[in-house]
């Protein structure tokens, strides 16, 4: 991080009504004093005075992780704070989704990957908005990242094949759609997804198969529905 990303980083925060110019000041300048440590490849090991949520997110990276150890954080009640926090965040963030003001919305669920960067339902959302947005590469680190964190959500895999379609990389779009396949082998539009894009690549005897077993699904799960009903 160079000097001016760390400025950028520090003055994105806003400064709290509680807090006079002063205080914020010095806040900032305790911040600024941990990351030019930190950046430095030197791990901090003084006490810090951590007032108020601001000063936490200060120290945390771009990947949402803490740059300080926790035992040298003062005054400062991580979970219960950190949840009230999220949240709010998160009522912000699907409000901004629902309202399709995707700029804010993914503002947003930046934050609350910063605050709990482990979830991977926060990179998966930021991905569909980011989608939306028409960032594509930007989605696809998204959308690796909450494959990563966790492997074993098909829709996951279906989104990233999706963008990879996006990005002209056909052979790891037909790795993902086999790997959401693979974990949700009963979802037909998983096979429908499949078999257009089968076909659209000249393989027209794999993609009527998939598309065959697309209705084949949405058959048995329409006489299921009805039989449910009559129930």
């Amino acid at each position: 991080m160079s000097t001016n990303e760390l400025n950028s980083h520090l003055n994105s925060f806003d400064r709290p009504q509680n807090f006079n110019d002063q205080a914020w000041t010095n806040l900032l300048e305790q911040s600024r004093t941990v990351w030019n440590k930190f950046l430095s490849g030197e791990d901090w090991k003084e006490s810090l005075n951590i007032p108020c949520k601001e000063a936490y997110l200060m120290l945390v990276n771009t990947e949402g992780e803490l740059i300080v150890k926790d035992d040298s954080l003062l005054n400062y009640v991580k979970n219960e704070h950190v949840k009230t926090w999220i949240k709010r965040v998160e009522e912000i963030a699907f409000k901004s989704l629902r309202d399709k003001r995707y700029e804010i919305a993914e503002r947003y669920f930046g934050k609350l990957i910063k605050l709990d960067g482990g979830n991977a339902m926060h990179y998966y959302r930021r991905a569909l908005v980011r989608k939306q947005l028409m960032n594509h590469k930007a989605s696809l680190t998204d959308l690796s990242e909450a494959i990563t964190l966790n492997p074993n959500v098909s829709s996951y895999y279906k989104h990233r094949a999706e963008v990879f379609r996006l990005l002209d990389v056909d052979h790891k779009a037909m790795s993902d759609l086999n790997k959401a396949i693979k974990l949700n082998p009963s979802e037909s539009s998983l096979y429908e997804l499949r078999g257009k894009f089968r076909l659209s690549l000249g393989d027209r005897a794999g993609g009527r198969l998939d598309l065959l077993r697309s209705e084949e699904l949405k058959n048995d799960t329409d006489g299921l529905n009805e039989m449910n009903k009559a129930a």
